[in-house]
């Protein structure tokens, strides 16, 4: 019985790890749908009016969230290629990274867009860390019980 909850859980840990890269992708591509989403959320000016007012910040802010798009892509290969092998296997430090990682990526992303003011953002990522604690409850039996070796 067990092997059909961590077989449950890596597939629905799956959906947040692959989110990660699906954002980190808008991200590099397009910083300015963004990064301009945010900064128009947080300062009440759209992106292009803060664009022309500021246009070596925004340059960087732009450069920044290009930055920020790679980061989250790396993070999700590795996420997603970990998830069906070591994770599916029942390695607890897997399951240990991925709630700790889980915890502070979505939960700091959920902390960023909320006080953004970017309320459907914010909504996504917290359903993304609901279904990233749904899929560790899942498994939590299945790894977190078996004996080490």
């Amino acid at each position: 019985m067990e092997e059909r909850w961590l077989s449950i859980s890596w597939k629905i840990l799956m959906v947040p790890h692959i989110v990660v890269g699906l954002i980190g992708l808008v991200w590099l591509l397009a910083p300015a749908m963004t990064v301009g989403a945010d900064i128009q959320s947080y300062v009440g000016q759209p992106w292009p009016d803060f664009v022309a007012a500021n246009p070596t910040v925004s340059a960087y802010v732009a450069l920044l969230g290009g930055t920020t798009g790679v980061q989250l892509i790396v993070i999700s290969v590795l996420t997603t290629a970990a998830t069906p092998t070591a994770y599916r296997r029942g390695e607890k430090w897997a399951w240990y990274a991925f709630l700790a990682g889980n915890t502070l990526g979505w939960g700091s992303g959920l902390v960023h867009e909320a006080v953004a003011g970017a309320i459907p953002i914010a909504i996504l990522t917290a359903v993304m860390l609901v279904a990233a604690y749904v899929g560790l409850g899942f498994g939590a039996k299945a790894v977190l019980g078996k004996a080490t070796s």
